[in-house]
């Protein structure tokens, strides 16, 4: 099985190819698309575009793409400018018949690491191991792209997708979802506190 696995982003989006057989990985090609930071914003999405027909079409026998899945940080404009370059990125794969499936971090890391909060360092030692490569990408968004290729070959052992339409999973959930589904109820709680403390601090200020 050939895997593509793809870090969006806009400024930086991470990619690898990898063959999975009998268990065993080999690595195929992996780097990264880069967009110029003050180019104008439609530009960069068509850069997004153009490099990767480039690379779809040196491979015609892509069988899967492991996206990593969409989550919002504290900067929104930021999330929307990467949604967007999500959706660029998710429609050029799309035509060329090849099945997407998302992932989260979280599950990455599962997979790679059995440990869904590892860290980077965790994290590129055991790719390395996996992939044998001597001299990992020192680019993040590379070695999160490799991960997520790995991650399809493990979490697809639990489950299969249907598509990226997370309305047609059809599937019990499994484990690696059952903790996906606690670091995130985990997280929202951790927000609504700090939201709390920052709204009694102003108005503490506020009625001095």
């Amino acid at each position: 099985m050939i895997i593509l696995g793809i870090d969006p982003g806009f400024g930086r989006i991470g990619y690898g190819i990898i063959n999975y057989s009998k268990e065993k990985y080999s690595v195929i090609e992996y780097g990264c698309i880069t967009t110029l930071e003050n180019s104008y914003f439609p530009q960069r999405l068509n850069k997004i575009e153009e490099d990767l027909e480039s690379i779809l079409s040196r491979y015609d026998n892509i069988d899967v793409a492991s996206i990593e899945d969409l989550y919002f940080n504290t900067n929104i404009t930021t999330g929307i400018k990467v949604a967007q370059a999500r959706g660029v990125i998710i429609n050029t794969i799309y035509k060329h018949g090849i099945d997407i499936y998302e992932y989260t971090p979280i599950q990455a890391k599962q997979a790679i690491t059995g440990y869904g909060r590892a860290n980077k360092t965790q994290v590129m030692t055991c790719l390395k191991k996996l992939l044998k490569i001597e001299n990992m990408p020192k680019i993040d968004d590379t070695a999160d792209a490799l991960a997520l290729a790995i991650c399809h070959t493990q979490y697809n052992r639990y489950t299969e997708f249907t598509g990226t339409d997370k309305s047609k999973k059809s599937h019990s959930k499994t484990k690696l979802e059952q903790i996906y589904e606690e670091a995130s109820k985990q997280d929202k709680e951790n927000e609504k506190r700090r939201n709390k403390m920052i709204k009694e601090a102003l108005e503490k200020q506020k009625n001095k």
